[in-house]
């Protein structure tokens, strides 16, 4: 099986890039075409709205809300289409401000949502709690503080900014970020009754508001071993945005488990682009010998090597599992996933952890997931099932 997804809210806020682990970064070789004519690569036709936005900033570079605004649009197309390069855009787009120790309130915001996808929690962190000290009534600040706590497992942390967000704006917002911390503490069905419940009565919330809490509440039913009912959350949350990459993962992820292959590929074919996407189609047709199985592993290894000539080192889960279920090395799949817990602790890192461990057979591997599931009274399905191959008791 795979490990499946990850928390609600870190994955309803924001979707991590995709890199490879200790590798040294290596110089690419340097391609010049011969041919004038050769297509080297094709970016994104930027609107014009964008263009005049960007000329107005280069005649008035200290026009920070120009700069805030433009980069926020390169957040929404790195998370629209996982490619990391839109993060980079959007730190040069605030250079003038990116290394300052108190800039305004409006750049703070966006640094520490770059630095939380970009996974430097600790800068991300002191950018918000900086913004919340100056800003209280900011919600969105107290909802990215919420993730990067959640992430870095400050549980405490990520409840008051839970209860401050909640405050401000409604009952959907609290309940559906509290929910995934109420599944962490061993409180599934209690946080899964209450957000239902919570979703019943907000039929006039935004359609994102509704995505990300259908997209909890199928969190909360894998935890308590109810993928069927997952999956039906899961389609709703697709239904009201085919665009969420993050609900897409984790469909995927429940067909990969029940090794439904060809719905996988139905699910995921023509989106390609996100490597996310690419890496769960790719295992999908490895194992079901598929026509595209070559094309897609080898399209796929590539943008590993790509990672690593990059340096980049955001998010190991996606090569992890391409180890274990592509090139069946159970022992460099653990290794990556090792790697992923000491960056962060998300559910599905540590039931991707787990479930290396029982694949190289190692399960002193897992004892930090042991200690963590055992201290924090986590009960997850599928994290249970793997513990209990490794004979750990609970």
């Amino acid at each position: 099986m795979l490990g499946l997804g990850g928390l609600g809210l870190a994955g309803a806020l924001t979707l991590a890039a995709f890199v490879a682990p200790h590798r040294p970064a290596a110089a690419a070789a340097t391609y010049t075409p011969r041919d004038p004519a050769v297509v080297v690569a094709r970016v994104p036709q930027r609107d014009a709205g964008e263009q005049l936005a960007r000329r107005q900033l280069a005649l008035s570079p200290a026009r920070v809300e120009l700069a805030v605004e433009l980069a926020r649009a390169d957040i929404r197309r790195y998370r629209e289409e996982s490619d990391p390069r839109y993060l980079g855009r959007a730190q040069a787009t605030l250079g003038r401000w990116w290394n300052l120790a108190a800039p305004p309130s409006e750049v703070l915001l966006v640094r520490a949502t770059i630095r939380q996808a970009l996974h430097d929690f600790s800068g991300a962190r002191e950018d918000l709690d900086r913004l919340i000290a100056l800003r209280p009534g900011d919600a969105q600040a107290h909802l990215t503080r919420a993730v990067v706590a959640t992430v870095t497992g400050d549980y405490a942390a990520a409840r008051a900014s839970c209860l401050a967000a909640g405050s401000l704006r409604d009952a959907l917002v609290l309940a559906s970020c509290e929910a995934p911390l109420d599944g962490i503490a061993g409180n599934a069905e209690a946080a899964y009754t209450r957000l239902f419940g919570t979703l019943a009565q907000a039929r006039r919330s935004r359609p994102e508001l509704r995505g990300w809490a259908l997209t909890a509440l199928a969190e909360l039913a894998i935890m308590r071993g109810q993928t069927a009912v997952a999956g039906v959350h899961l389609d709703a949350a697709l239904a009201a945005d085919p665009e969420d990459v993050y609900a897409r993962n984790l469909q995927a992820d429940i067909l990969l488990a029940a090794h439904r292959n060809h719905d996988v590929r139905a699910l995921l074919s023509g989106r390609e682009s996100v490597d996310s996407h690419l890496v769960r189609l790719a295992i999908a047709e490895s194992r079901a010998d598929g026509p595209r199985q070559r094309e897609l592993v080898r399209a796929m290894r590539d943008r590993i090597e790509a990672a690593a000539l990059r340096g980049d080192r955001v998010h190991l889960r996606e090569e992890a599992m391409f180890a274990l279920a592509v090139d069946s090395d159970a022992p460099r799949a653990l290794a990556l996933a090792v790697d992923n817990w000491k960056v962060q602790h998300e559910l599905a890192d540590a039931r991707l952890l787990a479930e290396t461990a029982v694949a190289a057979q190692d399960p002193e591997a897992a004892a930090p997931v042991i200690a963590w599931a055992r201290s924090h009274g986590v009960r997850d399905a599928w994290l249970d099932r793997s513990l209990a191959q490794l004979g750990a008791a609970r």
